[in-house]
């Protein structure tokens, strides 16, 4: 061994040199494919480093590029949440100048959809809340999309969720554009009518009707459904207005329960963590 180690050391280059040229002979007398397999291993062995070089100065650059980008826009929401609460105390002073009732924000508790009841006249779910959980019933009931309906039963830690969808059912709503309020009732899945309104209103396709408040049972100012067509009735005193819920009542998972209003003054936009962290974006912190 310590011939072999000093023949190696004295006559390196030439070493290397056969130990090439036996291994170049060895892969040649080798078939076509195991050649092509080494020669990949050995080409994947030797370009990894360098692979994975690059690809981490490609992710550097473009998340350094991501991170100015978010940067951007999180200082945009901050800017346009501070002008907003502005918009907001503003409206406030002048509701109390017009002694107009203060404005409230919905405290809202999530449920789970464990149970479906559908019918041809009515649609039900049961949801795993209940008043162990502080629901009662008449409580308005929302999803991601707007109103859905309101609770009807109400058991220790279940309720029945009547949804809007069903003949019983009729929701008074206002368009949003032009402030025309009419009563908006089911007629079959995602279809509604939209009853009560003159041929004068003025009512157009895209418009979004919104619930009106009226009652005081469904609070007012969120979005029930959307007019897809507007015709004179037969009478041509009224209007025959169609509209469509973006809402899908047969797969609902999850919905809202309003369980409390809250005054605009005492509603929490964020958490103290959430603002400690927009605010350490925003200086750069890493």
């Amino acid at each position: 061994m310590q011939f072999v180690a000093h023949f190696f050391q004295k006559h390196r280059e030439k070493a290397i040199l056969g130990l090439l040229i036996l291994l170049s002979l060895t892969l040649l007398m080798l078939p076509d494919t195991v050649q092509f397999g080494v020669a990949r291993s050995t080409l994947n062995t030797l370009l990894l480093p360098v692979s994975r070089g690059v690809d981490f100065v490609d992710d550097y650059f473009s998340m350094k590029e991501e991170n100015r980008r978010l940067k951007r826009v999180v200082a945009s929401l901050v800017f346009e949440r501070d002008r907003l609460l502005q918009y907001r105390d503003e409206r406030e002073r002048l509701r109390r100048l017009a002694a107009f009732q203060e404005e409230q924000f919905y405290e809202l508790t999530a449920a789970e959809v464990v149970g479906r009841n559908l019918d041809r006249f009515q649609t039900m779910l049961v949801i795993d809340k209940g008043y162990n959980d502080g629901l009662e019933e008449r409580m308005p009931a929302l999803s991601y999309q707007g109103y859905v309906g309101r609770l009807v039963r109400v058991f220790p830690a279940s309720s029945w969720v009547q949804l809007v969808c069903s003949k019983n059912h009729p929701v008074s709503c206002i368009d949003k554009r032009s402030r025309v309020v009419g009563i908006l009732e089911w007629r079959e899945r995602n279809s509604f009518d939209l009853t009560s309104v003159s041929a004068v209103e003025d009512v157009q396709v895209g418009d979004t009707l919104l619930t009106s408040g009226f009652g005081g049972v469904v609070p007012k100012g969120f979005p029930v459904a959307v007019v897809t067509k507007v015709a004179t009735a037969s009478d041509g005193l009224s209007l025959r207005v169609e509209a469509r819920s973006e809402v899908k009542f047969r797969s609902l998972e999850e919905v809202f329960v309003m369980t409390d209003k809250i005054p605009w003054d005492r509603a929490i936009f964020y958490e103290s963590a959430d603002s400690a962290l927009v605010e350490s974006i925003l200086r750069g912190d890493r």
